[in-house]
């Protein structure tokens, strides 16, 4: 045909073959090759550019058009190489610095929601409505959930933009949703006692050892798994607390800080009868789980037929084994302690301990305030007999 006719969004020329589509708001005029030449416009080849030139049309409609597949030849190709989606969350993946357990969460969220959501998508042609239509398909336990996946995706684009592939973050305008904070659920003392005292009764040694511990040192699970003996001063009554054992992993704390925490005379106690169980063990770790007598290879191993069991026997409402801290936390308030020594015990910023435990504080502060002016009333009342 080679007479400059124009078919199907082919356009056929003297000697080569164009394919005419719209990108990005404008019409392109893009020479089809083959091994880095242009192709010939005899008839079969014409009727391949006219297939060719439907898929473009039909990629491109759908965010899935790449320049660098087409037209490699074209300068346009060089400044279009971005990729999809899912392929630069792999990029933005390979160059996180994180704990396996943030690591092994971003993993799940990229390959469980947002990969098959729009990770075909180019990643200069995804929109703002690509995202928020994305995030209505998900079947969120809570908006924080959701918010985690906005946040993740969002530190994707982030990098896209640092890398000067896209002019500007299309999560930007996409608020995140509301929700209500959990506030601590702790055991009250007697609750505590008698979970303590069922323990001992009915579990191992080791296994009461473990939970006394915890309901009097305020440590979160992980790191009182994690805790080695080396790191306990026995003279000093102190733990330095460096680690956090979690998933299967030892890693650092949550808060990637060490502290140290003073003992309490019952978590004393408890690790002075665990010393006689773990203390010459090569594993250097205070908790071991009796049946192996190796440390604990996960919580749940520790939990499900121990704690669960134990609860249910004594009729307490339920709570996860992570609320032993928020117990400590309590106690400590009740018993006048001042938020800022608590929140350094828990390893916790004043701001963040003052938010969980607001209504602790709150309560003694109340009751101190109402001594005083009580003593006042006293005070007046004397006077006036």
């Amino acid at each position: 045909m080679g007479n400059g006719k124009s078919v199907s969004g082919v356009d056929v020329r003297e000697t080569s073959i164009r394919i005419v589509f719209s990108f990005e708001g404008k019409q392109r005029r893009e020479t089809l090759c083959f091994n880095n030449e242009p192709l010939a416009p005899t008839p079969p080849n014409i009727k391949h550019a006219i297939r060719i030139a439907a898929e473009v049309r039909d990629k491109v409609s759908n965010g899935l058009f790449s320049y660098a597949d087409y037209f490699p030849n074209s300068p346009r190709a060089k400044a279009n190489q971005a990729g999809t989606v899912g392929e630069f969350m792999d990029k933005w993946f390979a160059q996180l610095e994180l704990k396996d357990s943030t690591l092994s969460e971003y993993r799940r969220m990229k390959e469980n929601f947002w990969k098959p959501a729009i990770g075909k998508k180019r990643i200069e042609r995804i929109t703002h409505s690509d995202i928020t239509a994305a995030l209505k398909t998900g079947t969120w336990s809570s908006n924080r959930t959701r918010n985690n996946m906005l946040y993740m995706l969002r530190a994707v684009f982030n990098l896209a933009v640092a890398d000067g592939l896209i002019p500007k973050n299309p999560c930007i305008t996409i608020e995140s949703a509301q929700w209500q904070r959990k506030k601590p659920d702790p055991f009250s003392i007697v609750e505590a006692n008698r979970i303590i005292a069922s323990l001992h009764e009915k579990r191992h040694e080791q296994v009461a050892n473990f939970y006394e511990f915890m309901f009097f040192s305020g440590l979160r699970t992980g790191e009182g798994l994690g805790l080695e003996w080396a790191n306990i001063d026995m003279n000093k009554r102190v733990v330095v607390v460096k680690q956090s054992f979690v998933r299967g992993k030892m890693q650092e704390t949550k808060t990637s800080s060490e502290r140290t925490v003073k003992l309490t005379n019952r978590a004393f106690e408890a690790l002075k009868r665990q010393k006689a169980w773990t203390f010459l063990s090569d594993s250097g770790r205070v908790f071991h789980n009796p049946a192996t007598n190796k440390p604990w290879a996960k919580e749940q191993n520790l939990s499900e037929p121990n704690w669960k069991p134990t609860l249910k026997f004594l009729g307490i409402r339920y709570r996860k084994p992570y609320n032993t801290r928020a117990t400590y936390a309590t106690i400590g308030l009740m018993s006048g302690a001042r938020p800022a020594y608590m929140a350094a015990q828990l390893g916790h910023s004043l701001e963040v301990f003052y938010r969980d435990y607001a209504d602790w504080i709150a309560d003694q502060d109340d009751d101190r305030e109402m001594d005083k002016i009580e003593a006042q009333i006293g005070v007046v009342n004397s006077a006036k007999s």
